[in-house]
C-alpha cells in the first residue's frame, strides 16, 4: 500500500523560510550522514522548493537503475552544464543519451583503456621526476594537475593535437570553474565578462583546429579523439565537429575532479598508515621493480587495486541526484513529478551497516571473492548505476592505479606537521582542505614474485 508525500518524515536541522540550505552549505557531510537515522526518504526544504533525500541502498539503486525508463530522469543541475559546454553526454537524457553513449562508448573499451596505459605512466612519471627530496607538495594540487595531463595526452596522441593538449592543461582548471558558474549561476554567467571565460574562449578555438587538422589526415591515432571522430551511432551517423569539440570539452570537466580527489586521499592514508604502505610498496617492487607499469602488469597489482576501490569507497562523490520524470512510488510513498531526489555515496558508503568499521582505511575489504556479499548493490555507488552510469569508470580507476603505482614506487609521501587534514566539498567531490606532505624518495627493495601454485 502506497502513502502520500505527506507521510514522509521531514529531515532535521531545516531554518526558517530557507529550509535545509543551510546545513547543506555549512556541513553537508555531517549533514547527509546523520540523515539515515531519521528514515530511509526525507522530506528536504530548499528555499521554497521541495526535495527529497533517499538515504537507504535500495531506494537509491531502484532510483538509479529506473533512471531513463521514463521514471527518473538527470537532475537540472547536472543539465545545467550545458549551458556552458553544450549538449554533452554528461548532461543529456533521454534518447540523447543513448545516440551519444553509443557513440562515446569505443573510446573507453578495455582494448582503447589498454593502450593508454604507456601514455597515462609517462604523465606520471614526469610529475614524480619533477620532485626534489625535503620538497613540501601540494599533493591536491599536485594530484589535479597530474589528472588533467592524463585526460589531455590520451585525448591527443599525435602531434596534430599538441596545440589543443597544452591549451587545455593551461586552462583547464579554468574551464572547470567556468562551467561551475554556468550550472550554479546562469544568470551571472551569461552577463558576467571574466577572464576564465576568454581563455576557455581560446581554448576552445583550438580544440576546433585540432579536430579539423584530425578530420583532414583521416588516421586513427589510437587516442580519444580518433576514438570520437570514427564512432557511430546505430543508424550510422558520426558526430558533427561541434558534438565533437564539446564532448572533448565534457572529458575535461568531468575527469578533473573525481580521480585527483582519490589519489590525494590516497597519499594522505599511506602516509597515515605504515603496515598499508609497506604492503604496497612490496607489491610494486615486487612487480615492477621501479619501471613503469603496462597493461599486462596491471591484474599482477591486486592490492593496488584494491587500495583504489577502498579509497573510493571512503571518499566518493558526496552528492548525486536524479528528477522525477512522471508520478512515481519510492519506498512505498508516492512522489510528484518533476522534484528531484537526492542521494548521498559518501554517507552510504560509510554506512557501518554495510561496512563494518566504516572510517578505517581497509584494501583488505576487497581481497577475498564474494567480499561484497550481503551488501546491497545501491551500497556500492561511486560511478551511479543504471543508464546514466558513468562512462569513464574504467578509465578512473586506470588512471588513479597508475598514478598510485608510479609515484610510490619512486617516493614516500610524509604528513607536515601541524597540518590538520579535513574532508571539503568542492563541486560533488570531497577533497582535503589542505594536504601539504614532505617527499621522500625510496629506493626499490627487489624482491622475488611469488610462484604460481604448483610450479
Amino acid at each position: 500500500m502506497s502513502q502520500s508525500t505527506s507521510s514522509i518524515p521531514e529531515a532535521p536541522g531545516a531554518w526558517p523560510v530557507v529550509g535545509h540550505v543551510p546545513p547543506l552549505m555549512r556541513q553537508p557531510l555531517e549533514f547527509l550522514r546523520s540523515a539515515a537515522d531519521h528514515g530511509d526518504l526525507l522530506k528536504l526544504r530548499l528555499g521554497p522548493k521541495t526535495a527529497y533525500l533517499a538515504t537507504h541502498p535500495d531506494l537509491v539503486r531502484t532510483m538509479l537503475v529506473s533512471s531513463g525508463s521514463g521514471d527518473f530522469t538527470r537532475s537540472k543541475g547536472a543539465q545545467g552544464a550545458s549551458r556552458f559546454i553544450g549538449p554533452i553526454l554528461v548532461a543529456v537524457s533521454g534518447e540523447t543519451h543513448r545516440r551519444q553513449r553509443r557513440r562515446m562508448q569505443p573510446g573507453f573499451h578495455r582494448q582503447r583503456l589498454e593502450s593508454y596505459v604507456a601514455t597515462m605512466a609517462a604523465a606520471a612519471q614526469e610529475t614524480a621526476d619533477s620532485w626534489s627530496a625535503g620538497q613540501v607538495v601540494d599533493v591536491e594540487q599536485a594530484a589535479c594537475d597530474l589528472s588533467l595531463a592524463m585526460i589531455t595526452k590520451t585525448l591527443f596522441f599525435s602531434d596534430l593535437g599538441a596545440k589543443a593538449e597544452a591549451a587545455l592543461r593551461k586552462t583547464g582548471h579554468d574551464i572547470l570553474k567556468v562551467a561551475r558558474l554556468s550550472a550554479l549561476a546562469p544568470t551571472l554567467y551569461e552577463v558576467l565578462p571574466t577572464a576564465g571565460k576568454r581563455s576557455v574562449g581560446r581554448t576552445s578555438a583550438t580544440i576546433r583546429e585540432a579536430i579539423t587538422a584530425y578530420r583532414a589526415d583521416g588516421r586513427d591515432h589510437g587516442d580519444l579523439l580518433s576514438t570520437m571522430l570514427r564512432a557511430t551511432d546505430a543508424e550510422g551517423a558520426s558526430m558533427t565537429d561541434q558534438e565533437v569539440h564539446d564532448e572533448v570539452m565534457g572529458i575535461a570537466v568531468a575527469g578533473i575532479g573525481g580521480p585527483a580527489a582519490i589519489t590525494a586521499w590516497i597519499f594522505h592514508e599511506l602516509g597515515q598508515n605504515a603496515e598499508i604502505e609497506s604492503r604496497l610498496h612490496a607489491e610494486l617492487d615486487t612487480v615492477l621493480g621501479g619501471r613503469l607499469p603496462t597493461h599486462e602488469d596491471l591484474p599482477r597489482l591486486p592490492y593496488t587495486q584494491n587500495l583504489v576501490k577502498e579509497a573510493l569507497r571512503k571518499y566518493p562523490g558526496w552528492v548525486g541526484s536524479r528528477r522525477t520524470v512522471r508520478p512515481v512510488r519510492l519506498g512505498g510513498h508516492d512522489l510528484p513529478a518533476d522534484v528531484e531526489v537526492m542521494y548521498s555515496a559518501y554517507a552510504i558508503q560509510r554506512d557501518p551497516r554495510w561496512y563494518p568499521e566504516p572510517e578505517r582505511l581497509d584494501p583488505g575489504r576487497w581481497e577475498t571473492k564474494g567480499s561484497s556479499r550481503g551488501v546491497p548493490k545501491g551500497a556500492w555507488v561511486p560511478f551511479a548505476l543504471g543508464t546514466y552510469k558513468c562512462i569513464g569508470d574504467n578509465f578512473a580507476l586506470l588512471e588513479t592505479a597508475v598514478t598510485v603505482a608510479v609515484v610510490a614506487s619512486h617516493w614516500r609521501l610524509h604528513a607536515l606537521p601541524g597540518d590538520e587534514v579535513r574532508p571539503k566539498t568542492k563541486a560533488t567531490h570531497v577533497f582535503p582542505n589542505r594536504l601539504r606532505m614532505i617527499a621522500e624518495p625510496r629506493s626499490v627493495v627487489r624482491l622475488e614474485e611469488p610462484a604460481a601454485m604448483g610450479a
